[in-house]
């Protein structure tokens, strides 16, 4: 379940395009490398160093992290418009808003990632320059998200900090230097260290993180310089010690013990951490050549504006930016109208709005003209009626079109998860566990997936196992993600429930209620969102404006495609509120959780063999 601030916020953001992509008659390239994708209307030169760092920022994780994967189910695409101007008719609600001080953006999708990189902030020399360094660091956390089950957060953002200064000088790589600012430097001067004892918990939900603007400087400055301390620091065994630390925690050892068993007890490692930033200068390390990567060898070709057009709207997609995306997709279908990925765009646009059948129409088309396109094929295959049917013939069809997503996507997660789900209605639960597995093991990040698997072995009868799958998610996860653990754990025999700590989470505060129900209706007026539930025979309202909103991870649309406007009827809800102000309603929404529940079985289990591996 991911929990969404300020559902409503992005249209504060929007601005008019005063120029589209057409008022700029420089002509656009992709360039392809061997594992990165880049469109520019920039100059060649700049696109092959652009595509030649980011093959040697792949080059480093593979050193450093061996056996890593490093292809996500949800590509990347690089857009490097030229300069400022090009960027903000691209991306209007980044550019107008921050000005020339942004070098670029990363946005991470389910089922795309971008990276939007200004070509006119860098330097021909990389030795002056950190302009792709928030690029660098958010790839990176896409890198650990797609191996890691779960990392505390201020591993997860030191390790991406320690590495987005990589630096590529002639033929050295240097890993670990400080911004070339110096102003994490001067933070950790200026500042006493936040203690162990809570740095080490600090999470999304902290005011460390994100809530108070001078904490959250320092915890990112101490998480960049705590993991430096951990690689380069006295007795650490260049990072030896760290890897160590990752091996327990994948184990599903509790943070804090972990940590003690490998570092030591936290108040020895505070006092050592407190004399390393004491140091006039922080060590890099050096690694050896990481393999040539030969820019003659990279494809390049001419990009009709039309495509350029259908994949900025893909960017509009993540953000919500609806007025953006529909200029872009028109425009893209206006340019070609047999454009697959413009149809594409077009069909989830058609499905933000609640037009089924013309988004169903859509993904279609866009299959057909496409056949590499899997997102439309599985948009359209969960669109139509077979998808909730029960009936054999299309089971059958649901079934072989999903397999079809994964012949041309095999490491596409959410198809592993409807194949699980339709194996659960015909009562193949092994079966079902095995593609469950699966999904855990491309896209680990995922709370509802480890929570997938938990419920179908609390179907089994393996409610030692449940209870391990809840607690994992439980102990590691906040929020709405957290709650739907804990109902799972609730829901496993007490004697069975095994688990060596469980974080019971925060309670809901004193002044707040809880409602449970299945959504009857959703209203969506302007910035004020109604929600109707239905349990037994009573009828509940709950009205709010600009509320948090969660969801499960196997809601098959994701977070790239959620809005609680359309779509959830009949899903099940838990609500947190206040006695309503307006007798018209319930009560005052505080945040909802739209949840998905195991379909029940509808035919009787027909297979007795192990889970697949």
């Amino acid at each position: 379940m991911r929990f969404l601030i300020g559902l409503f916020s992005a249209a504060l953001f929007i601005f008019p395009l005063t120029s589209t992509l057409r008022a700029d008659n420089k002509t656009w390239i992709e360039v392809r490398s061997p594992h990165f994708r880049i469109i520019t209307n920039g100059t060649e030169t700049v696109a092959h160093r652009l595509a030649r760092e980011f093959e040697q920022m792949r080059a480093v994780f593979a050193n450093q992290f061996p056996g890593f994967r490093l292809e996500s189910g949800a590509p990347l695409l690089v857009i490097a418009p030229r300069d400022l101007e090009v960027a903000k008719n691209l991306v209007p609600a980044v550019f107008n808003r921050k000005g020339t001080g942004v070098a670029g953006v990363y946005f991470h999708g389910w089922e795309k990632q971008y990276a939007i990189v200004r070509l006119d902030t860098v330097s021909a020399d990389p030795m002056f320059t950190d302009a792709y360094s928030v690029i660098y660091h958010e790839y990176v956390h896409s890198l650990l998200h797609m191996n890691f089950h779960w990392l505390p957060t201020w591993l997860d953002e030191g390790l991406a900090s320690f590495y987005q200064y990589t630096r590529f000088e002639n033929a050295r790589t240097m890993i670990g230097a400080p911004p070339r600012n110096m102003g994490w430097i001067n933070v950790l001067d200026r500042n006493p260290p936040i203690p162990l004892e809570t740095f080490l918990t600090i999470n999304p939900a902290s005011p460390y993180y994100g809530r108070d603007e001078s904490k959250t400087y320092l915890f990112y400055a101490q998480a960049w310089a705590m993991t430096h301390f951990l690689t380069f620091g006295p007795g650490m065994g260049q990072g030896q010690k760290l890897t160590q630390f990752f091996n327990l925690l994948q184990q599903g050892m509790e943070q804090k013990k972990a940590f003690v068993e490998t570092f030591g007890e936290l108040k020895d490692v505070d006092k050592g951490f407190f004399l390393y930033i004491q140091k006039f200068a922080f060590t890099s390390g050096e690694l050896p050549p990481q393999g040539k990567v030969e820019e003659k060898d990279f494809a390049t070709r001419n990009v009709p504006i039309g495509e350029v057009d259908a994949e900025v709207a893909g960017v509009h997609i993540l953000t919500h930016s609806w007025k953006e995306m529909r200029e872009f997709t028109e425009a893209a279908l206006k340019e070609d109208p047999k454009l697959g990925i413009a149809h594409e765009e077009m069909g989830y646009l058609q499905f933000n709005e609640d037009k089924n059948e013309n988004a169903l129409r859509e993904f279609s088309q866009a299959f057909e003209f496409d056949g590499t396109l899997y997102r439309s094929l599985f948009a359209k295959t969960m669109i139509s009626p077979i998808s909730r049917s029960n009936d054999p013939a299309d089971e059958k069809e649901f079934h072989d079109q999903l397999l079809r997503v994964l012949d041309i996507n095999p490491k596409f997660a959410p198809a592993f998860v409807e194949l699980a789900k339709l194996y659960v209605r015909e009562g193949e639960l092994n079966k079902a566990l095995g593609l469950s597995r699966k999904a855990e093991q491309l896209e680990p990040w995922r709370a509802g997936y480890h929570l997938l698997s938990g419920q179908i072995l609390l179907r089994l009868g393996r409610d030692t196992d449940a209870a391990a799958n809840a607690a994992y998610v439980a102990n590691r996860w906040a929020s709405l993600d957290h709650d739907e653990a804990m109902e799972l754990w609730n829901a496993i025999p007490a004697d069975k429930r095994v688990a060596e700590t469980l974080t019971e989470g925060k309670e809901p505060k004193p002044d707040w209620q809880t409602a449970e129900g299945t959504v009857k209706s959703v209203t969506c007026q302007e910035h004020f969102l109604t929600v109707t539930l239905t349990h037994g025979n009573e009828v509940q309202s709950f009205h709010s404006e600009n509320l948090p909103v969660g969801f499960s991870d196997t809601l098959w649309w994701g977070r790239d495609h959620f809005t609680p406007c359309f779509h959830v009827a009949s899903l099940r809800a838990v609500v947190h509120f206040k006695p309503a102000t307006d007798k018209a309603y319930t009560g005052d929404l505080m945040n909802v959780g739209f949840r998905e529940d195991l379909p029940a079985e509808v035919k009787s289990p027909s297979e007795t063999s192990a889970a697949p591996k």
